[in-house]
């Protein structure tokens, strides 16, 4: 006999039930069906699978390769100096372009110099007219400028469009410096200036020895100050062992000074001067190095020798003649 499903009241057929008495591996096997499935692994860890399993990609290693080549040839391209050609080619281009279109030098203007030889200095700047004015580089130029025997200080600008102004601060010549057999011009610090065309300067004072120029300008300023009238015959400062000096007049007399207390020794020799006369008399020497005395060299044959003696001993004085007077030049 046919079974009849049974249907609810609404009409609507309702499924059979199901028997709950399942087997286990039945169970598992529809839990199973339901469960999320696990995340693929990532790249890193897929490499690291496949460098387990020994199936090592060639790809990234090539790709590798192919960075450090670039990175070394980047390196060498900016350590040979090509990158640095290449921004000084472009630049010059640009400044070619700019010098077409009004910018380039026409003038140069300098001020302050009047040592310095024109065509030196123009060696110097080292530009030409027609030089597009934003390509000189004024730093280089003025250095090379202060490199020249008469500049001390310089300074140089550019005045758009097309103008190059130079301005140079000369230093001062000092006196004339005489070394074994070269004579050089110096300036007030010692240093030398020019050997060229010393014979221009004769008027300045005449300095001899080495250390002479470290040491001359301190008793010029000396002298200027106090002794301005003995100053004026001096002929030459002769320096002894760099240690003290021998003032040369320009009778031809030497008048040796001590190393230190040089004022006071120039001031006794003032005063026996005006009490002697002394630098007037037939005199080969006057040497203030005892700080108690003036001794005095005549020259052979003085006639007037007992007189000037007399003179000096009774002011605490001696009197030498000939090489008697001579005790070296220390």
């Amino acid at each position: 006999m046919r079974q009849v499903k049974a249907q609810s009241r609404t009409g609507v057929r309702t499924a059979p039930k199901r028997n709950a008495k399942q087997a286990p591996a039945k169970r598992r096997a529809a839990g199973g069906a339901g469960r999320r499935r696990e995340r693929p692994a990532g790249l890193i860890g897929q490499w690291f699978e496949r460098l387990r399993e020994g199936d090592i990609a060639t790809r990234p290693f090539a790709w590798g390769a192919v960075a450090l080549i670039a990175l070394v040839g980047i390196y060498g391209f900016g350590i040979g100096g090509h990158a640095q050609a290449m921004r000084d080619q472009a630049s010059r281009q640009v400044n070619k372009a700019l010098a077409l279109s009004g910018f380039s030098i026409q003038d140069v203007r300098v001020t302050g110099r009047t040592q310095t030889r024109k065509d030196e200095l123009l060696t110097a700047v080292g530009v030409k007219r027609g030089d597009p004015i934003f390509g000189f580089d004024t730093e280089t130029a003025r250095q090379s400028i202060e490199r020249l025997d008469w500049v001390e200080a310089a300074t140089v600008t550019r005045l758009l469009p097309d103008t190059i102004r130079i301005e140079i601060a000369e230093r001062e010549p000092f006196a004339l410096w005489q070394r074994g057999g070269e004579l050089s011009l110096i300036d007030a610090s010692g240093r030398p200036i020019t050997d060229e065309g010393v014979q221009d300067f004769a008027h300045l004072p005449f300095i001899v020895g080495f250390g002479a120029p470290r040491a001359a300008p301190e008793l010029l300023k000396l002298m200027r100050a106090e002794q301005p009238q003995l100053l004026s015959r001096v002929r030459a400062f002769v320096r002894v062992s760099d240690r003290r000096w021998n003032l040369r007049l320009e009778n031809g007399v030497d008048v040796k000074l001590p190393e230190t207390g040089i004022a006071a020794a120039l001031a006794m020799l003032t005063a026996q001067d005006g009490k002697h006369r002394i630098l007037s008399r037939d005199v080969v020497a006057i040497d203030l190095r005892l700080p108690d005395r003036v001794t005095v060299e005549l020259a052979e044959g003085a006639m007037n020798g007992m007189g000037l003696a007399a003179e000096v001993k009774a002011n605490k004085g001696l009197v030498r003649t000939g090489g008697a007077a001579r005790g070296g030049n220390t």
